[in-house]
């Protein structure tokens, strides 16, 4: 490195070195250097502007591709909001999945305990059945909580109805699944085969205890109780898979055993919807569920008298081809005997669905179908459930079969003859779903199997709050008797003056079918300082022995939560 100039007279020592000396000499460059600090890149306009233009570019493509999951989680959120809002729920109640039962249940009945009673059995699982797993479950409302009962046979697929004392009676089950051609070694597909064992559960006990047998093996029967506390039973596949050709009988409380008519003869196809009339007689809507002929003349409607086996036609019922996995429901009050039909689908795994109601007016002398107020949409498997408001709750279902569930709930007034939409449900219903009238006024809905290749099955318990539960103070009974006697009047005592009575029949629901819930109304003949007299109707066609859900209600349509009492046979 050259020596630099001295100055003139100064001393002989060289000048300090600089940074640029020491640095070339190794040595480590002071903090304070300019050099230290760090080099901040400084794009030009156009690139910071063409930056940004990309960033912008891979938001939007971001955006783009997740834009159905955030509109629907946006709509999700929004509903969420929207639907607990007073004023909402006021006009269209709300739905809350409160539970998960775990239990692949077909079958559910209230109890007079006022807890669910859950029948699954092998719950078309064939793993569960090969390994002799059924199952029932007894879901608590109140506590909504859920206990195992010990279950001695496959329920699966059996009928059930409630008889005078309060129990439950099932019949029926699954001798064996199906076999499909393919797997079958004949290349012959198998159909299921039913079984001849009957059971009676006791709420009390919380038990099954054994009756005697069928005479015939049924699965996919219909039950249903007579005014004299008998249960008929009809229809189903026997053991060896073949459809019922006609065989009834009847269960004896006396004797605890199942009683052949060989007078009765009457084919129906499996799940044949039967409600006991004013008159006696059982009527057949033409609704079914599954199997059995598919000609019209097999699954006319019509009124079957149990006393000389005559049929009489009821006529004009719109599409009676798609009559299958439809719903049927006794409108309140019994006494006026209109039965409603609600939509339905094609025989067997068809697709078609309808959004048709009908209406039949069984106190006329020659009752003919007339065509009800359409669906908001079709439905195949429909979920019916009478509410103590005289209304009739209209839910689930699905528009293809086990398939395309439609997410949408109704409510018909009869007062009105329409429909109007109320809040959705959030699950989806089709095949193996059950719906059940709880005595605080709310519906519980169950199950559902949709068709897939896991054969996957819904277990959520969701509740549906109607309106009324909205609407402002309820009346509470404060006094009721525990027994009523057809032909009387009774007595109560409630908070509010009350503008009407009604006893409701519980539910017990399976495959579209309950042969079980209506509502009959009491009069009310006198009523002064929270004291209403009633009439107990006397007729026990209308009125059959049971324990019943008593309900009041304001006069706007707000009902009590329900007492439980016994008519007497």
């Amino acid at each position: 490195m050259a020596d630099r100039p001295r100055r003139s007279g100064s001393s002989p020592d060289p000048d300090p070195p600089t940074v640029s000396d020491l640095h070339a000499l190794g040595a480590p460059a002071p903090a304070d250097d300019p050099r230290m600090a760090p080099v901040v890149a400084r794009p030009t306009t156009s690139r910071r502007r063409r930056r940004l233009l990309q960033a912008t570019i891979i938001v939007l493509v971001v955006l783009a591709g997740n834009f159905p999951y955030m509109d629907s989680w946006a709509s999700d959120r929004y509903d969420e909001w929207r639907s607990h809002q007073p004023a909402y729920m006021r006009d269209n109640g709300r739905w809350d999945i409160v539970a998960d039962s775990g239990s692949r249940s077909i079958h559910a009945a209230l109890l007079r305990t006022g807890k669910v009673l859950l029948m699954a059995g092998s719950g078309n699982d064939k793993n569960n059945f090969d390994a002799k797993r059924f199952e029932t479950i007894l879901w608590d409302p109140t506590a909504n909580s859920f206990q195992k009962i010990y279950t001695p046979w496959d329920v699966f697929c059996a009928g059930h109805a409630f008889l005078p004392n309060g129990d439950l009676l099932i019949a029926g089950g699954t001798k064996a699944y199906e076999v499909l051609a393919q797997d079958a070694p004949d290349g012959k597909k198998k159909e299921y085969e039913g079984l001849k064992d009957s059971y009676v559960f006791d709420p009390i006990s919380q038990r099954y205890v054994k009756t005697g047998f069928l005479q015939h093996a049924r699965w996919y029967p219909t039950l249903v109780t007579l005014a004299n506390g008998a249960v008929v039973a009809v229809s189903g596949l026997n053991e060896n898979g073949d459809i019922d050709p006609g065989n009834t009988e009847s269960f004896d409380i006396a004797s605890s055993a199942w009683i052949e008519h060989p007078e009765l003869v009457k084919e129906f196809p499996t799940y044949p919807s039967l409600l006991l009339t004013a008159d006696g007689r059982l009527f057949f809507s033409g609704a079914n569920a599954g199997y059995g002929p598919a000609s019209l003349e097999a699954r006319q409607s019509g009124l079957w008298n149990l006393t000389n086996n005559q049929f009489q036609a009821v006529p004009g019922l719109p599409l009676p081809e798609v009559n299958e996995t439809a719903g049927t429901v006794l409108l309140a009050p019994a006494q006026d005997q209109k039965v409603m039909f609600i939509g339905g689908g094609g025989v067997g795994d068809t697709q078609v669905a309808t959004d048709r109601t009908a209406i039949v007016d069984l106190s006329a002398p020659q009752p003919a179908w007339q065509r009800g107020p359409d669906l908001s949409s079709p439905k195949r498997y429909p979920g019916a459930v009478l509410l103590p408001d005289d209304t009739v709750l209209v839910s689930g279902g699905s528009r293809r079969y086990r398939a395309k569930d439609t997410l949408t709930a109704e409510i018909y007034d009869p007062a009105t003859k329409a429909f109007r939409p109320v809040a959705d449900p959030h699950v989806g219903r089709d095949y193996h779903s059950e719906y059940l009238l709880l005595p605080d006024g709310r519906v519980a809905v169950f199950g559902s199997n949709p068709l897939s290749d896991d054969n996957t099955f819904d277990t959520r318990v969701e509740v549906y709050s109607p309106p009324y539960l909205y609407a402002g103070e309820r009346p509470v009974i404060s006094g009721a008797p525990g027994t009523i006697t057809r032909g009387t009047t009774i007595t109560l005592r409630a908070s509010q003056k009350i503008g009407k009575v009604r006893l409701m029949r519980p539910g017990a629901y399976t495959h579209v079918t309950d042969t079980e819930q209506r509502s009959v109304a009491l009069p009310i003949t006198a009523q002064a300082d929270g004291t209403v007299t009633v009439s107990v109707p006397d007729n026990p066609n209308v009125l059959p022995g049971d324990w019943y859900m008593l309900f009041v209600d304001n006069g706007a349509n707000v009902p009590s939560v329900a007492t439980w009492v016994h008519v007497t046979p």
